[in-house]
């Protein structure tokens, strides 16, 4: 059974003015679980960390805490995962996607934070989520009903968060505010049906509200406003013994994704930092600082830093760095930062790229390190299977056998092999060491944190921002000045690389070798035209292109 959150809070030194949202470190603790912040959770698809299997979930460190979306169980009514027999004390969702309760913290949304599809409008009554058969209508009511079995650790409530064309008119934000607050009261209620006093719990442990109020500081304002007011009537009388919301929500969600949607439609406010500071601190400046903050579906360290920096929020999603994964980037950055020479350095490295072919370096640059000087990930410090877990079918098998010390680093050459044969080991070594990273960053970010306060974290993000190029993988940058390079170029390479397989690839294969022969023999025109100069004092305009049949000809 899961039990309740326990955020202990560290001394920190904010600044003088901005005691509720600097920079803090704290450990939230549920059963023996205790999770470091600022730190991380793993995303999820169908409740499997995309390209890793379960061994591998084990052998990655930095996954403690899975975050799951429920809508991709939404195909079946009930949802399968609410069958779950229950074994023991164990939490059901834990029982059926097998994690462990001694070695992960369990979440649970309705929707994807990271999907930004637009959905069809929320009514008073129910939420849109996308399942694999379409869109389903979520009640409230359906909502406790499939989380009350389940029993995951933590639960998103249900908030009316638009993912509809913007902009959104005075009357929806006010529309988007009550529902929310109207649904969180109904998931914080005690039971009084028969049905759900059959439960182990009349209602989930540790409620996550998602901050309502998109785009309009005034909005999110009022919505906190009405988390912290004390309820009278049948509203007090519905969530007794809680005398206010606030008392039963035991977490701050902020959602990026419907965020930046929202900013769109609000023609004079960019989606910068500035912005993001200014609406995070108007849905927290009502709270209480003593519960922790998530954010899901950041853009980068950068973006992370500066959230840590001036919001003080502890908890962040990997979508971003899962994201790269699918991409063939492998991240190679560190807080604090590395001393450097002139010029910044990229964020992650595209293994897509053609000069990796021959590098056989690591992820991390090192050659034949053993073990690696920074990175414990699979790729960097790939180890022997345990001799428990080798079938051996005869001595020789086990000849030479050493489990206990790593391997060689497998290279960027390799890697880059991998990705340009199709082959799903490159995306598993590449989320692996993308999680890694992630941790390893804010466990860096912790260290510095405590060591003469605010000051020295200022400087260090300062060296980060100077170090690195900020790099969101997007058409539009979180605040920086420099465009995207790395996420976009592995991105494009990604999609290119699929086109090489399926129905069509010879056919496509075909066009891009007449473009490319095009392309060449244009460039030897124009060398010809320039050596030769122009006659009749102008020069004459050669240019060669395909033909409907395909055939190269010369305009």
């Amino acid at each position: 059974m899961s039990s309740s959150i326990s955020f202990d809070l560290s001394s920190s030194d904010p600044g003088p003015n901005d005691s509720k949202f600097g920079p803090r470190v704290a450990k939230l603790l549920i059963r023996n679980i205790v999770i470091d912040t600022p730190g991380i959770l793993a995303c999820t698809s169908r409740g499997v960390v995309p390209h890793l299997s379960r061994d591998n979930v084990t052998r990655t460190k930095g996954i403690r805490w899975i975050h799951v979306p429920f809508e991709s169980f939404l195909e079946h009514k009930p949802p399968v995962p609410t069958l779950q027999p229950q074994q023991g004390q164990s939490p059901r969702i834990n029982s059926f996607l097998r994690f462990s309760e001694d070695e992960y913290l369990l979440s649970v949304s309705l929707r994807d934070p990271g999907d930004g599809r637009e959905m069809p409008a929320n009514t008073n009554t129910f939420v849109t989520a996308n399942c694999i058969r379409g869109v389903r209508k979520v009640t409230p009511n359906d909502w406790r009903s499939y989380m009350i079995p389940c029993n995951p650790d933590i639960v998103f409530s249900l908030s009316d968060l638009p993912l509809t064309p913007p902009p959104y008119s005075q009357k929806r934000l006010t529309k988007s505010i009550e529902r929310s607050a109207l649904w969180l009261a109904d998931i914080l209620r005690p039971s009084k049906s028969i049905s759900d006093t059959k439960n182990t719990r009349s209602n989930p442990s540790n409620v996550f509200v998602q901050m309502a109020g998109s785009a309009s500081a005034p909005a999110r304002s009022a919505f906190a406003d009405s988390l912290v007011e004390i309820l009278h009537g049948q509203e007090a009388i519905a969530i007794q013994p809680l005398k206010c919301l606030d008392e039963g929500v035991a977490g701050y969600v902020f959602d990026m994704v419907p965020l930046r949607l929202a900013l769109k439609g609000v023609g004079d406010v960019s989606s910068d930092s500035l912005t993001f500071k200014s609406l995070f601190q108007a849905s927290l400046s009502a709270l209480p600082q003593n519960k922790p903050r998530l954010v899901t579906s950041v853009r980068g360290p950068h973006e992370t830093l500066r959230l840590i920096r001036d919001v003080g929020i502890d908890l962040f999603d990997t979508h971003w760095a899962q994201q790269a994964a699918n991409f063939g980037v492998a991240l190679d950055f560190s807080f604090p930062a590395p001393s450097t020479g002139s010029g910044k350095r990229d964020l992650g490295h595209n293994l897509y790229d053609t000069m990796y072919t021959r590098d056989f370096t690591s992820i991390m640059g090192t050659r034949d390190t053993i073990p690696p000087t920074s990175c414990l990930c699979a790729a960097c410090s790939p180890y022997s299977t345990p001799s428990s877990e080798t079938i051996s079918h005869s001595s020789v098998d086990g000849h030479g056998m050493n489990s206990d010390s790593p391997n060689p680093p497998y290279t960027k050459a390799f890697l880059h092999h991998l990705l340009h044969t199709h082959e799903m080991s490159a995306h598993s070594l590449l989320a692996m060491h993308n999680i890694t990273v992630m941790d390893a960053f804010f466990a860096g970010i912790r260290d510095v944190i405590p060591r003469n306060g605010t000051s020295l974290f200022q400087a260090e993000i300062q060296r980060f921002f100077e170090t690195y190029t900020e790099d969101t993988g997007m058409n539009d940058t979180t605040g920086g000045d420099e465009p995207s390079n790395v996420f976009k170029a592995g991105e494009k390479a990604w999609a290119e690389v699929e086109l090489l397989r399926g129905k069509g690839r010879l056919a496509r294969e075909s066009e891009k070798e007449k473009a490319e022969s095009a392309a060449a023999a244009n460039q030897v025109l124009k060398k010809e035209m320039e050596e030769k100069g122009a006659e009749g004092g102008s020069e004459a305009a050669l240019t060669v292109a395909l033909a409907p049949d395909g055939d190269i000809v010369v305009i």
